[in-house]
């Protein structure tokens, strides 16, 4: 989430980094260091992504690999990541696991030699999500040409006075492909025969790329209730189209970092105009040590952690009247008939359209008073595998 963030960040900076009290030539630093750093108390193995900025969201960002990635706790304490695969660094949970009220901080040496800290940080004490539900809803897509019918997830819960949050959420569901392989040809008896369908359910993954963030210092009560945290349509994605998941992780965070967010969520929403006027300049809270002006693009990022997990399935979506999409990636069938003409024999059409991987085999076509094949009914291969756009492992956590 944080990584598509901060590539549309850069974007933002590139029109406000002029302005106090940060005063840079971008133009100067046309390859920055990107940081992706979020350390909780949650006992796992936390990673810190490092990249190289790109000028425009077309481009592939480049990692930066060879780094020295230390998280240093208030005692001096010292904890080397690991570099499990090219720019993701990864603590130890078995060594490393941080604490309420502990303050640490993030240092990197790049492989380049250039050292950068960021800024003590504390983990604050956690908050508390008493519920997470839906409720019909409906929202503008991108291009506001079109509104469309879901479900907002929404979340009730409380902090200690003053505090500030901010959520980060997973998204799995279930799908099916609409027309599974039910049929093949056996070369070896010279026939078609039918076949136990397989990769027909498999499960999808998204993670939160949206800054969802809330202060408690302008409010009497420390309560939240009804906290959109994301909207999710019913008839242009299939995710509500069997049985939906989403984790809901609430953060408690500093005022430092809520600011952060704050100014760079309010950018990349109300940007707009280039040449409009930004009242401030995005910094986060990591610095070169030999070069404090130099851009640094992250922030530093500890936070106790709560989670809560729902699941929503087909007949609720149902229930609730909303649109249900029918096929994903405009799935259908193709019927070819062996007629003489373009071709001969069903296997002639087997041969040309499935063995090539231009389509899949869902059925044949059969002659009216027999049971003779006369043709077949094919699929393109995303309607009838779902591992070409899924996994067919269930997720650990799943329940049905």
């Amino acid at each position: 989430m944080y990584r598509k963030i901060v590539y549309v960040f850069l974007l933002t900076f590139c029109m406000i980094s002029c302005l106090e009290p940060y005063d840079v030539d971008i133009a100067d630093y046309e390859d920055l260091l990107v940081v992706d750093a979020l350390i909780t108390d949650e006992a796992k193995n936390h990673r810190v992504y490092l990249s190289r900025s790109v000028p425009n969201l077309d481009e592939t960002p480049q990692v930066e690999s060879g780094a020295l990635v230390i998280i240093t706790d208030e005692d001096n304490n010292e904890e080397v990541l690991t570099e499990i695969s090219p720019g993701v660094y990864e603590t130890d949970k078995l060594q490393f696991k941080a604490k309420v009220g502990g303050t640490y901080s993030l240092s990197i040496r790049t492989s380049a030699g250039e050292t950068y800290l960021s800024s003590p940080c504390t983990l604050l004490p956690p908050t508390s999500i008493d519920n997470v539900h839906f409720r019909v809803a409906k929202e503008w897509n991108v291009d506001e040409t079109e509104e469309l019918f879901g479900v907002n997830i929404l979340v009730d819960g409380s902090s200690y006075d003053g505090g500030y949050v901010r959520w980060l959420y997973d998204e799995d569901w279930k799908f099916r492909v609409p027309f599974p392989i039910l049929m093949e040809y056996n070369y070896e008896l010279g026939d078609w025969e039918h076949v136990a369908p397989a990769n027909v359910t498999c499960w999808k993954n998204s993670i939160s790329d949206q800054v969802v963030i809330h202060s408690f210092g302008n409010q009497n009560s420390a309560e939240l209730k009804d906290k959109k945290v994301c909207f999710v349509p019913s008839e242009v994605t299939d995710k509500l189209s069997v049985r939906y998941s989403i984790l809901v992780k609430q953060l408690s965070i500093s005022k430092e970092e809520y600011e952060f967010w704050n100014k760079l969520k309010i950018s990349t929403e109300d940007v707009g105009d280039v040449f409009g006027t930004q009242p401030f300049s995005i910094r986060g809270n990591i610095k070169n040590v030999n070069n404090p002006k130099e851009p640094v693009l992250g922030y530093f990022q500890t936070g106790s952690a709560v989670t809560h997990r729902i699941y929503i399935d087909r007949n609720e979506i149902a229930d609730l009247e909303l649109p249900i999409i029918k096929y994903d990636h405009g799935c259908r069938v193709d019927s070819f008939i062996a007629d003489g003409l373009s071709y001969n024999s069903p296997l002639e059409i087997y041969e040309a359209l499935v063995q090539t991987g231009s389509y899949n085999l869902y059925d044949a076509i059969y002659a009216e008073n027999s049971m003779a094949v006369i043709g077949l009914l094919l699929a393109r291969p995303v309607c009838s595998d779902c591992t070409l756009t899924g996994n067919d492992q269930q997720p650990d956590f799943w329940e049905d």
